[in-house]
């Protein structure tokens, strides 16, 4: 790769948007289960606990990396992202506007500390804490940038699978609203951070290494919540075949 300049730091980044494009991760087949028809409470339940468990977990996680960092830029940026994830000072944290949003079609969240989580849900909290909290932080920040870039596609799709069900108002999704106005400023800030921290092929080895990883963790992660979701859906046929 090209070193010496910002230069370096572009191909790292059109190199991890390369590898998202080619996970398939942005039209994973749970987003297409999930929007295909309703699932079950219990079931709808089961598998957003897992999912908040993710999003619940994460701004921990992100804010143990500051102090990882000698970089006084990249610290700023990580920052920033977990302030906003926990409502900028003045607004409430993104994973509780997330749990209204359940709320108001009915499906009611169990404390993250005790619930059931399936191996991949796990499997994906426990390698976010190795990345950013083990491994030399650029792994963490290659990752960060694939959660951030992944994340609008992301919410667009939930979104849609949302909205198929009833009880909801337009303020019980919030969660939703705020994330497809504010995702891009992620975006820009991790960006910003990850051009910082691609000073030579080593570091930039390392971006695309934690890029790597955590798209397996959360390519894996999906899997996981979409044999949920069509387990499901095939016993409600079984059960309306009789």
């Amino acid at each position: 790769m090209e070193t010496g300049s910002t230069n370096l730091g572009n191909q790292v980044v059109k190199k991890i948007q390369e590898k998202i494009e080619i996970s398939g991760i942005n039209n994973n087949e749970f987003y297409n289960t999930f929007k295909s028809e309703e699932l079950d409470k219990e079931t709808l339940k089961f598998i957003f606990q897992q999912y908040y468990y993710y999003i619940r977990t994460f701004p921990q996680i992100l804010s143990g990396l500051a102090p990882r960092v000698d970089d006084e830029l990249i610290r700023l940026k990580v920052c920033r992202t977990v302030v906003s994830e926990l409502g900028d000072g003045h607004g409430e944290p993104h994973f509780g506007m997330f749990k209204d949003a359940l709320n108001s079609i009915g499906v009611s969240l169990d404390p993250y500390e005790s619930a059931t989580y399936n191996p991949e849900t796990k499997k994906l909290v426990s390698e976010l804490e190795r990345l950013f909290l083990s491994e030399p932080p650029n792994y963490a920040i290659g990752a960060h940038y694939v959660i951030e870039e992944f994340g609008l596609p992301m919410i667009i799709n939930l979104y849609e699978g949302f909205r198929q069900y009833s009880g909801w108002k337009h303020e019980d999704y919030n969660y939703f609203y705020l994330h497809i106005l504010i995702e891009s400023n992620h975006v820009d800030w991790i960006q910003d951070a990850l051009l910082s921290a691609a000073k030579d092929d080593y570091s930039a080895t390392q971006l695309l290494d934690g890029a790597d990883q955590v798209l397996v963790a959360l390519s894996k992660f999906w899997e996981g919540l979409n044999r949920i979701a069509l387990n499901s859906q095939q016993k409600l046929k079984k059960v309306g075949a009789l």
